[in-house]
């Protein structure tokens, strides 16, 4: 990722730096290997009515319990954000396909989102903003979107899509669509107006 002049901006979520291609190629290769998922054994098959969790060490082995406040003065929204992507593990990330209600399409991806029931079938979405964020304008494009249509498709990511859906994460000016920038296509949906991603393999 490249550098920029709001590279210390208090919204960063990603650190910026200028040798992101030298860092990136001292990295170990992606494992295209697909290896299936594999049924195996529970964890302790020999695990027994009031046993509790059967700690290898013992209690030496047991982590030490840590208090924080989210919500201190001092502490930074990126102390929050890396701490609940990394404790909260592993967890979906989907992009979101809207219409606004003049027709422009946007397209985004989303880190919080979860199914929360399944009769009726029910999905959360969590809208978050940068520092700075309401002065620049009334909010993001799929927030907006969703708020004046009550339309979208929640669209699953699956390894291959990986650099496509990050790409849509950028500030695209008005009338650019993150469709093109990502090259992801588009594919109809049956009940309402925005497109579901066709190399999604499941789109809500």
């Amino acid at each position: 990722m490249a550098a920029s002049n709001s590279s210390n901006s208090k919204g960063a979520i990603v650190e910026r730096v200028d040798n992101f291609d030298e860092i990136q190629s001292k990295r170990p290769k992606f494992d295209h290997s697909g290896t299936p998922i594999e049924v195996t054994q529970s964890p302790d098959p020999r695990w027994t009515y009031g046993q509790g969790v059967r700690t290898r060490g013992g209690d030496s082995a047991v982590p030490s319990h840590r208090e924080i406040d989210p919500c201190a003065p001092d502490r930074p929204m990126i102390s929050n954000y890396r701490l609940l992507v990394s404790g909260i593990a592993p967890r979906p990330v989907g992009f979101l396909s809207t219409v606004s209600s003049d027709g422009r399409k946007n397209l985004a991806p989303f880190s919080y989102f979860q199914v929360v029931d399944h009769d009726p079938p029910t999905f959360v979405v969590g809208f978050s903003s940068r520092a700075g964020a309401a002065a620049a304008g009334p909010g993001k494009d799929s927030y907006r979107n969703l708020r004046d249509t009550g339309e979208c498709v929640i669209n699953t990511v699956s390894e291959d899509m990986i650099e496509a859906v990050n790409a849509t994460s950028i500030d695209a000016p008005p009338g650019v669509s993150e469709w093109d920038i990502s090259g992801l296509r588009e594919a109809p949906a049956a009940t309402v107006r925005p497109s579901r991603g066709r190399e999604s393999v499941f789109s809500i």
